[in-house]
């Protein structure tokens, strides 16, 4: 009796743009805190997005970020990651992580946005020095009371408070 291989070998071997996107590997979802994951892969569902292997990388170098950084640090750092993750795709899942209430969005300066993972942590203002770049976390808590009282007495609750300050380092020029 004679089978008929051809078709059916054909449907079990799809061509590989048909094959559905691998699952993000155990190594890097596993580095992802639970519930930070949890919320991004729901954010993700919620707007008809995957989680895919390249958003888990993101995701795990943006959370081990301490402090501010730029989109182009993250996008430094994954670039050599399998698969390779492009800088399109850095800055779309920046935005996702942004518009999910993960990370922050601080501007600084008009050229280049800047990000700081917020969920989970006290509020912090920045201090940017013009001219060395450094960028200066300080916390909050010295002006909370004062967020309090502006909100009550406008009768609105408060979401969240940015405070940057702008400053230059003096240097030896500024010595006269």
């Amino acid at each position: 009796m004679a089978t008929k291989t051809t078709p059916t070998a054909k449907r079990r071997n799809p061509p590989a743009a048909e094959a559905p996107p691998p699952a993000p590997p155990a190594d890097a979802i596993a580095a992802v805190p639970p519930p930070l994951c949890a919320i991004f892969r729901r954010f993700l569902r919620k707007h008809g997005l995957k989680f895919t292997v390249e958003r888990a990388v993101i995701l795990d170098a943006v959370l081990s970020e301490e402090g501010v950084f730029e989109a182009d640090t993250i996008a430094d750092r994954v670039a050599s990651a399998t698969p390779p993750v492009s800088r399109a795709t850095v800055y779309r899942t920046l935005k996702h992580l942004t518009e999910a209430g993960i990370i922050d969005e601080i501007v600084l300066d008009a050229r280049q946005s800047h990000y700081r993972v917020g969920y989970g942590r006290p509020p912090s203002g920045q201090v940017a020095v013009s001219n060395t770049g450094e960028v200066i976390d300080f916390p909050l808590d010295a002006i909370e009371d004062m967020v309090k009282a502006v909100c009550e007495e406008h009768g609105v609750e408060p979401i969240s408070c940015r405070l940057v300050i702008h400053a230059s380092r003096p240097t030896d020029d500024d010595d006269g």
